[in-house]
């Protein structure tokens, strides 16, 4: 395979979501016509790349939300991959933003941490089905502590 025209860029859960969903209604307008011929393999990724985007907080974003906070964090002093990092997975907490910013702790004090989750809880809204997702998430956690599977062992001890 030779690549023609090679652009990179860096795409967010939400425009990848976009495209997906775009091309599904394609995909099922052509299937009513009689006229879809898509390889069964590639039908099977974009089900699945759709199934695991439903289940993220691009579900609840939109093209203005993502401009916003795009502009807004460029005032932090965050790489293209950071500010794509923290678009998708819309972290709550500062022990969150410190797995996607690298040396976060030299970078930015806690404050400056509070207000960033502050900016991108205001800028990237939930709704009702992330939401539900957090609390599944967070059930399932509790009752793996609760069941041992959690627990530290002490074995060690020598």
């Amino acid at each position: 395979m030779e690549i023609l025209d090679r652009q990179e860029a860096l795409l967010t859960n939400y425009e990848v979501y976009t495209v997906l969903k775009e091309e599904e209604d394609r995909h099922k307008t052509a299937k009513a016509m009689g006229t879809a011929k898509y390889p069964e393999n590639v039908t099977t990724l974009k089900f699945e790349a759709l199934q695991y985007l439903n289940d993220s907080p691009c579900v609840s974003q939109s093209n203005a939300q993502i401009t916003s906070i795009k502009e807004q964090l460029l005032e932090y002093d965050l790489t293209k991959a950071e500010i794509l990092q923290i678009i998708n997975l819309r972290p709550k907490t500062p022990v969150e933003l410190h797995l996607i910013i690298e040396e976060c702790g030299e970078r930015f004090t806690m404050d400056d941490l509070d207000e960033l989750i502050e900016l991108i809880l205001l800028a990237l809204p939930q709704d009702e089905h992330t939401k539900a997702n957090d609390k599944s998430e967070e059930g399932e956690s509790k009752e793996a502590i609760n069941n041992g599977s959690m627990s530290v062992d002490s074995q060690d001890e020598g």
